[in-house]
Formats: structure tokens, sequence, C-alpha cells
């Protein structure tokens, strides 16, 4: 069904004239998706935040992954860090399309950023997104001292596939135990391949990610297990059976999303589990809307609550220090 009559309206003017979603052209959508990304990113990058390029040597079987860090330009010393996974349905991304955001999380919270650039589906199925995350974040971790993060205080985040491959990544750091982090943070997170929830069949919009672009998308990140029992819950965590010793968690998503309700669902089962946790949902807003519209008073809410999660996981690790 179409929710376009349900939506904030603040937001919908500008959920109005959003391009149609296509994944049955994938080259197509990359380019509409890019052009997209470049009207929203039209200012100018912020002079007071450095940016430099690094990249985190091959893992093993798995190879060397690009990051972008971002810092407040001439701050020296240790700093807290926010680990970026960007979106896209785990088809569509390129790590620049993100740099705005990142930039204003370095402004707000005089942090470091780092934005990883992960593989991209159909040409690279999973694990390829998971494994490049955790690479970039274990040598992060590994070289904190020398690159200037405090390895105590990091959150990792992500949005839409990118919140699903932060969540991907939370259990893969919980399970091979091999270093810690201090949060992780679900932006209206791609969670579930079953695509069987309520809300996943409510969004139909032509211009909002809807069913078909999220089967489509699927489909090409699992490659020969999608539609089988066979699916890694480290590619779908919400297969994910137990999820208790997990990082402590926040999700925040919209209430007009396609994947609210595996969100809140996700979060019920993370509480259940013992796992601190925090849920936001945004009435009236559908995906992706912080993005689309800003200066809308529920993206402003959205804005203030994640501020007011990173600040607490960073003055808690500044604390225990």
């Amino acid at each position: 069904m179409s929710v376009s009559h349900l939506i904030d309206p603040e937001l919908a003017p500008m959920m109005r004239i959003l391009p149609v979603n296509d994944l049955t052209d994938i080259d197509g959508a990359r380019v509409k998706y890019a052009e997209l990304v470049q009207l929203m990113q039209a200012q100018a990058p912020d002079p007071h935040v450095a940016r430099h390029d690094l990249v985190a040597p091959a893992r093993g079987e798995h190879p060397a992954v690009k990051l972008r860090i971002f810092r407040p330009l001439g701050v020296e010393g240790s700093l807290p860090c926010v680990y970026w996974i960007q979106g896209g349905g785990y088809v569509l991304t390129s790590p620049a399309m993100d740099d705005q955001w990142c930039e204003g999380i370095v402004s707000k919270h005089s942090c470091a950023v780092v934005s990883v650039d992960w593989r991209r589906a159909p040409e690279h199925a999973f694990p390829a997104a998971s494994e490049d995350c955790y690479t970039g974040l274990a040598w992060v971790v590994r070289e904190g001292e020398r690159i200037g993060i405090d390895a105590r205080r990091i959150v990792i985040a992500g949005h839409s596939s990118g919140g699903g491959s932060a969540a991907s990544l939370a259990l893969l750091v919980r399970d091979r135990a091999e270093f810690s982090v201090a949060h992780q943070m679900l932006i209206y997170p791609m969670l579930d391949d079953r695509n069987d929830t309520p809300s996943s069949y409510q969004v139909t919009d032509a211009n909002l990610w809807n069913r078909e672009c999220n089967e489509i998308a699927w489909r090409h990140y699992l490659g020969p297990t999608y539609g089988t029992d066979n699916v890694s819950p480290y590619a779908a965590p919400a297969r994910m059976r137990d999820l208790s010793g997990s990082i402590p968690a926040s999700i925040l998503t919209g209430g007009l999303d396609l994947f609210c309700d595996e969100n809140v669902l996700y979060a019920l089962r993370l509480m259940q589990a013992g796992v601190p946790t925090e849920l936001h949902v945004y009435p009236g807003a559908p995906h992706g809307f912080d993005r689309i519209a800003p200066q809308a008073s529920i993206s402003r809410c959205f804005y203030a609550e994640r501020d007011a999660i990173i600040s607490r996981v960073f003055n808690a690790g500044s604390r225990q220090a």
C-alpha cells in the first residue's frame, strides 16, 4: 500500500519529489543515487574539519580496505570515534557520499569519524561488505594510538544497509572476541532478508525504499543463499538466535519505514537478552527522512537524540578511562 498520505506534513513536500527507485537497472540506479546525494550535499567542505584517506591492510584472505578519516582541524591527541558505515542497500554507495554527514558529526562532537569503503553487491556478495567493515575496524582499534583515536570510545554506526552492516559488525566483534567497542548505533537498519513483517508489506510507494527494492537488494547481497534457510546471521542479523552479550545498542527508525517492524523487534530481542538498548521511532517518517528533509521538526528531533546518544557514550568512556 502507499503511505504517502501518512507522511509527516513537513516531510511530505520533499518526499513527493524523490525519483523513482528502480533496482532492476543497478548501473542506472547508482547514477541516480549519486545525483540525489550530490544535491543533498551541495555545501562546500567544512574548513574546520580535516580529512585524509588511509588503507587498512589485507587480513588473511580478505583484501585491504580504504578508510576516510575526519578530525577537527588542528586538534591533536586521541579522540573518541564514530566508525561510520554508509547505506545504499548493499548495492549503491560510495564513501564520498557521506562526507558532509561525517563532517557534521566531527563538528558537533569534536571527535574523529572513520568512514569505511565497503565492496558492493552484486559484484561482491556477502560476506564482502561484512568482512570489509571488520577489517577496517580491527585496524582502527589496533592502530588507534598512532592515528589519534581512543579505541575505548568507539561507536560503530550506520544507516540503512550500513545499519545492517553495523549490527553484523557488532555480532562479529562479540563472537570473534578479538577486541571490544563501546556502542552500536543502528539507524533504520536493514536487518532481515525474509521481508515478512507487516511494515515490509506496507510501503509500496515507487519513490521510497519499498518492498520490491528490498527484495532485489537482498537477492544481490545474499547470492545463492537468498530465499533459503542457509542465510548467515552475519548477513541478516535478525536471524541470530542468541543476542546475549551483544554490544550496547541504540536503534533509531521511522514509523513509516519498511524496516520499522524488524527494527523494533530487534531492539526488543536485544533488551530481552539483557543488552542495554535504546529505541526511538519517529512517527510519520519514511526511510531516509532525516537526509531528505533535515530541517523538518521530526528530523531535528532525530539529530538531537542521535547526538545525545553519542555524547553519553563518549562521556561514559571518558569517565572510565
